[in-house]
Parts: structure tokens; sequence; C-alpha cells
């Protein structure tokens, strides 16, 4: 069986607990900075000085594009399917058995 997880991605965490000092700066400019800024003025507005359209993020959530993205994604997926039963197939790590039926 095949399936698509809509999402996937952005429903892991970027790093782990263990690794504190890591930090993946990502920045934000153009278009996404005035839409950012007409979403919560309050928040937002005091990035854009002098009519400079920057903001710099902390990423803390696994991103598209990200090298790093897939073998997260893939260790929280095997993680998440072992918790429910699932057996891993030593030879293939993509194929897996319900060992619950």
């Amino acid at each position: 069986m095949t399936a698509d997880i809509p999402n996937a991605f952005v429903q892991t965490k970027l790093r782990s607990e263990s690794v504190k000092d890591e930090r993946v700066i990502m920045k934000i400019t153009g278009v996404l900075v005035d839409m950012l800024v007409e979403l919560n003025l309050q928040l937002f507005g005091s990035f854009v000085v002098n009519n400079r359209k920057v903001i710099y993020v902390i990423v803390l959530k696994a991103l598209y594009g990200m090298l790093i993205t897939s073998l997260l994604w893939y260790q929280k997926f095997r993680k998440d399917l072992q918790s429910i039963g699932f057996k891993f197939n030593v030879y293939d790590s993509c194929a897996m058995t319900n060992s619950t039926r």
C-alpha cells in the first residue's frame, strides 16, 4: 500500500531536545514581510527599518527543500509506526508488517 501524508515535513521537529545549540536561521524578505506586517503590524512592524524589509526567524519545524528534512521525517514516521505495532524488515527499511494481526 502507498499513501500520501499531507504536510508531512511540517509535522517534524527540526532538532532534537538533546541538541540545544544548533539553530537554523531563515531570512524572510520582500512580499512575505509585507504580508506578515499586514497580518500583525504590532508584532512585525518593528522589523521594517528605513523601508528595508527583512525578518530573521529561527526554524523549529522541518521545511521542504532542507537537506535533512526527509531523513528527520522518515525517523519520526518509523517511530510512530513502531509505537503502534509495526515491525520493519531488516533487509528493506521501507517494508513493514503489522504484528498485531
